[in-house]
């Protein structure tokens, strides 16, 4: 039971981000560029800083922390941190499949992004989960 939560909050983050890359191979090849690929690439540079680099953190402190703050709570009221845990998990992963320019290189990149913008909710989803880090919280 320990690593079942883990486990299933894991299989959550990997199906939401493995969605989109479905989609992206459905259609017919034409032998161009998938037209996803570039319009991820301009929603990208158009949603964050166009100064930030290849290696910036894709998560947008502003909008994790509005998701983070609507779902502090929820979590909260839970009661139980595998509870919490859970719930926040699935409605990240909703979070994600609306946010697809947000994807993270890891779960670490949620933990910077809630640290630049609202490290008070980020304590207090992490005290009803019962974890240290965003980036164990998610497993």
């Amino acid at each position: 039971m320990k690593y079942a939560v883990p486990a299933a909050l894991l299989l959550l983050l990997l199906t939401a981000c493995g969605g989109k890359g479905a989609e992206a191979g459905a259609g017919p090849s034409t032998g161009a560029p998938a037209p996803d690929a570039s319009a991820s690439a301009s929603r990208t540079a158009s949603a964050g800083d166009p100064s930030r680099g290849a290696d910036a953190n894709p998560v947008d402190a502003a909008s994790f922390c509005a998701f983070l703050t609507d779902e502090r709570s929820k979590v909260e009221d839970v009661g139980s941190g595998v509870g919490a845990q859970a719930a926040l998990a699935i409605d990240l992963a909703t979070w994600l499949a609306d946010h697809p320019e947000q994807q993270p290189g890891n779960a670490a990149d949620f933990d910077t992004a809630a640290r630049e913008g609202c490290p008070e909710v980020r304590e207090s989803i992490l005290a009803a989960t019962g974890h240290g880090s965003l980036k164990e919280a998610l497993g």
